[in-house]
């Protein structure tokens, strides 16, 4: 029984084992790494991987509990072998290598649960003997890994969304489950079409699936299509060979890629670069130019070297974090730019950003006062007030930007969470009124703020001009020209001013 892993993911192929209690050993190569994981009655006991950074030696050594002395003299044993001399030599005892091979386990299997390609082979002829067996938490770990899994394989991995979903048969242990997982198995009291559930559980379509995905290796829910990939053997054709691991298991040579990895300025260089990165070309660093052959050579390069698979055991879960967020949205880039229609679209929306840009930059500026100067010192002083000035400023460009483009909705949106940020703030107030002003529903609202606008900087001309047009669109044509009349004894050569004052004219004149 044998396959290829984009076909069937790790985490099924276990998940069934373990449903059907199947005993023998699951074999799995992806690249140059091997590893194998043994299985007893549908419970792993055991696993093995030639990755350097997996072998036991290394656990050991990291744990200060064997010397780098006491290992060199126990020579290159496979771990068992390395367990059994370094027991035997009263080095250490076997109470104290057992949490060993048991995190040990759980560190190979957290690698090799979110492989996506490779091939794996089930022998269930081969069986490991008594000599190690360890205690893991399969449900834990597997759930842990379908919450990191590409969204994307585990999307494919549900075709139809008229599939049932089912409770299971018996009560699992809801102990350490996500809010959201609890809350899509709250849903599920009798079978429901996944595409109901989806509905039901208040999260994104692909967010959904994952958490169903979860769910479903993690024995807490179950899917009408089973898995049915592995067939049991009779028992009576099995043959168990007992007594240690397989020799090809142990003597598997480490491989040369293993020990290439970045240097840590390198990495943190890396980081910082994808962070500050802007858009897909950003991250990809190629041009927006670019021909396809050129993106790909570059998302290959930076998988080589920055893969998360390479960093999970060399680095903290924070800074893994980190690298995962990265490698994600160098993926996202690639999927993007190699799609000629994705990429036609994301380029026409690079384009209008960056017309939303200069007109950001084009709205008005705030002017400081000589009499402002003292507490405008003082107010820099102040990083809290500072960043939330920030905040609001960065807000009011967009909305003006927006509003400018027509976006009026979004206008209001960034207007308003200025003016509520800094209510002081006349521009704040006075355009988030001009917004509010140009929907038919809200213009009422829209003089209360101008009034504040013009309350806080009455000798604005353009505040007034805004309030005339508003009184004007409400029929109060006497307002507007009283308006209109204080706008242009502060600024008599206003271009809108004119246009205004040719509208009421006209208006007259009818």
């Amino acid at each position: 029984m044998k396959g290829q892993l984009s076909d069937r993911p790790l985490a099924e192929l276990v998940h069934e084992i373990s449903l059907k209690d199947l005993s023998g050993t699951l074999r799995l190569q992806h690249e140059s790494v091997k590893t194998a994981i043994y299985f007893d009655s549908g419970a792993i006991i055991y696993a093995a991987s030639n990755l350097r950074e997996l072998r036991l030696a290394e656990y050991l050594k990291n744990q200060g509990l064997v010397s780098e002395q006491d290992l060199s003299a126990s020579g290159d044993r496979s771990d068992m072998s390395l367990a059994a001399a370094l027991v035997t030599k009263g080095v250490i005892d076997q109470l104290t290598i057992e949490p060993v091979f048991t995190r040990q386990v759980g560190d190979i299997l957290r690698v090799a649960l979110l492989w996506t390609k490779g091939i794996w082979e089930f022998d269930d002829r081969r069986l490991l003997g008594d000599s190690i067996r360890v205690s893991l938490d399969l449900r834990g770990l597997l759930m842990e890994a379908a919450r990191r899994m590409q969204l994307e394989l585990i999307a494919s991995r549900f075709p139809s969304d008229e599939e049932l979903i089912s409770p299971p048969t018996g009560l699992p242990d809801f102990n350490g489950l996500l809010p959201a997982e609890g809350f899509v198995i709250s849903r599920v009291d009798s079978p429901i079409k996944l595409s109901e559930l989806i509905a039901l559980s208040g999260l994104g379509e692909l967010e959904a699936m994952r958490t169903l995905y979860g769910l479903v290796v993690g024995g807490f829910l179950e899917r009408e299509q089973k898995a049915n990939v592995l067939q049991a053997r009779r028992l009576a054709a099995v043959s168990h060979t007992r007594g240690g691991l397989p020799a090809s298991v142990e003597s598997l040579p480490s491989p040369a890629a293993a020990s290439e990895q970045p240097q840590e300025a390198d990495l943190d260089a890396f980081l910082e670069r994808l962070e500050s990165a802007g858009n897909h070309y950003e991250v990809l660093n190629v041009i927006s130019t670019a021909l396809p052959e050129l993106i790909k050579n570059s998302y290959y390069a930076l998988a080589r070297l920055y893969h998360p698979d390479k960093f999970h055991l060399q680095t903290s879960s924070r800074l893994h974090a980190r690298i995962e967020s990265a490698f994600a949205r160098i993926t996202q880039a690639y999927e993007t730019l190699m799609d000629a229609g994705r990429r036609a679209g994301y380029d026409a929306k690079l384009a209008a950003l960056e017309k939303s840009r200069k007109f950001a930059q084009s709205a008005p500026k705030k002017v400081v006062k000589e009499v402002d100067l003292t507490s405008a010192a003082n107010a820099a002083n102040a990083p809290v007030a500072g960043s939330e000035s920030e905040r609001a400023e960065k807000n009011f460009e967009e909305g003006f930007g927006a509003l400018q483009q027509g976006h009026t909705q979004w206008a209001v949106t960034k207007l308003a969470a200025a003016a509520r940020a800094l209510p002081q703030e006349a521009r704040y107030r006075a355009y988030y009124g001009r917004a509010l002003a140009a929907v038919k529903e809200t213009r009422r609202l829209a003089e209360a703020e101008m009034q504040a606008a013009i309350k806080l900087d009455p000798n604005n001309a353009s505040y007034r001009i805004m309030l005339a047009e508003l009184c004007f669109d409400l029929g109060f044509f006497k307002r507007a020209g009283a308006e209109l009349e204080r706008a242009v004894s502060l600024e008599p050569n206003t271009p809108a001013a004119r246009k205004l004052m040719d509208r009421l004219e006209a208006n007259r004149t009818r």
